[in-house]
């Protein structure tokens, strides 16, 4: 029996239902901000701002980054602002944000070297850090806004290539 006819009509009906996949819109996800602070805000004299909006590569979202400083430490970082489209950048970006908070934190500013893995999340929020570095100047927070090599973050540890 010739099966090349089943095999063929098999085919164009898989190819057709390839092609009229539609993948539900994809749905923003604003984070708690809250929930993603790493550090203490609350001291006294300290100076907070909130670094550009950057966009993920891929159109994945965009997420601002906001610090806090006093006396030339970084006493608190977190999200000021996090839209994130689909669930594998919410998942990616759930355990990898506070993973780059904590080496912002302890590397009070200097050059992060990412999340192997998450390149793209690590180098989107790089260079809102920067940003948000660079206007710490002057006073007690002038050691923060040295250009620290943030805007281009160390490539991630461990080689990742994507998130």
């Amino acid at each position: 029996m010739n099966r090349s006819p089943v095999v063929i009509a098999a085919t164009v009906a898989g190819l057709a239902l390839a092609l009229g996949f539609r993948p539900q819109a994809a749905t923003t996800t604003t984070a708690n901000t809250a929930a993603l602070t790493t550090g203490n805000a609350n001291v006294s004299g300290a100076q907070t701002v909130v670094g550009s909006d950057q966009a993920l590569a891929g159109g994945l979202g965009d997420i601002q980054v906001k610090v806090t400083a006093a006396n030339g430490r970084i006493v608190s970082v977190g999200m000021a602002k996090m839209n994130l489209h689909g669930p594998q950048s919410q998942q990616i970006s759930s355990s990898v944000i506070p993973q780059l908070e904590q080496q912002t934190m302890a590397a009070n500013g200097g050059p992060i070297h990412g999340v192997s893995g998450a390149t793209y999340t690590s180098k989107a929020y790089a260079t809102p850090l920067q940003a948000a570095l660079d206007q710490l100047k002057g006073g007690s927070n002038a050691a923060l806004a040295t250009g620290n090599g943030n805007g281009s973050v160390v490539q991630p540890q461990g080689g990742g290539e994507s998130d």
